[in-house]
């Protein structure tokens, strides 16, 4: 099982050192802890041993410090380089500082949805195998507590981590439906809860393990399928844009700007034709980014 983190992505004061800072925000915490309802349930899904008002207490310890970094550097800059007076030095500096501050708050409040989220991937991909492994094994005779064990120690990366949890409450006294319940709860990826609540419900009915298994996995695969056809249709428009920005708009667009640089008078300078070129590049780079993140995280 995965050992709770002794540290908050993106925050740059450790537990370790901000725990002791944190106990005396705790109340404050709970008072602004309605600006993101969420976070409780994105926090039990990621392997952060913290509640929503640790978390926030952590952040806004954090941010003050991204504050105070901020601000200093900013009306030291502004004071020595610039040369402003001490007094403007210092309100540029806290008023760039706020607004780092807002900036990471925000971030940080946002993060662990974030992590779930890529949890959760991790998750589809290697649930199909993970699944047809525990088929395998029950239809071989095995227990289904013996099949999970098996399961969590085969490598499967975060679904075998996650059967670990599942292994380690049951050694510690819980039932495997009460364990499986918990998982499903839990687990941040939205298959794998329907899978663990259609296992619990067929323990319940004392139906066939087996057959709730294929059916399971058969009902995921085709949801997969679906998936892929629908990211290849959309895949399609994408493709287009792309075309778009990589060929037309750079060709079509420094041709219109010869054109206004000799006709229409416009002076159209080297830069001018440099920032362009970069801009196109940087769309295309935006593009690629975000299609990326579209495909879906599928296992067959």
């Amino acid at each position: 099982m995965n050992q709770p983190q002794q540290y908050v992505p993106l925050m740059i004061v450790p537990l370790g050192i901000s725990k002791h800072i944190t106990k005396y925000l705790v109340g404050i915490s709970h008072r602004i802890g309605s600006i993101a309802p969420g976070l409780e349930y994105d926090l039990e899904q990621t392997d952060l041993r913290l509640n929503k008002a640790e978390y926030i207490a952590n952040a806004i310890v954090t941010c003050l410090s991204v504050f105070f970094i901020f601000a200093s550097l900013i009306a030291l800059l502004a004071f020595r380089v610039r040369h402003l007076d001490f007094m403007r030095s210092i309100l540029l500096g806290a008023a760039i500082g706020f607004g780092a501050f807002v900036l990471f708050f925000v971030l940080l409040l946002r993060y662990p949805k974030i992590i779930a989220g890529k949890k959760a991937e991790q998750i589809d991909r290697h649930l199909m195998f993970a699944l047809k492994d525990l088929l395998l094994q029950i239809s071989a005779g095995v227990s289904l507590y013996n099949a999970i064990i098996n399961v969590a120690t085969s490598g499967y990366g975060i679904v075998s981590d996650e059967f670990k949890k599942v292994a380690k409450n049951v050694k510690t006294g819980m039932a495997l439906n009460t364990a499986l319940e918990r998982l499903a709860v839990e687990s941040s990826s939205e298959y794998m809860r329907r899978t663990i609540w259609q296992v619990v419900n067929t323990l319940k009915a004392g139906a066939s393990l087996k057959g709730a298994l294929q059916n399971i996995i058969s009902e995921l695969a085709v949801t997969q399928h679906s998936k892929i056809k629908n990211y290849s249709q959309e895949l399609n428009l994408w493709s287009l844009i792309y075309m778009l920005f990589a060929v037309a708009i750079p060709t079509i667009g420094s041709t219109m700007l010869v054109i206004l640089s000799s006709f229409a008078g416009i002076g159209v300078s080297k830069g001018t034709f440099i920032v362009f070129i970069v801009f196109c590049f940087f769309i295309q780079i935006a593009l690629i980014g975000f299609v990326k993140t579209r495909r879906p995280a599928v296992s067959f």
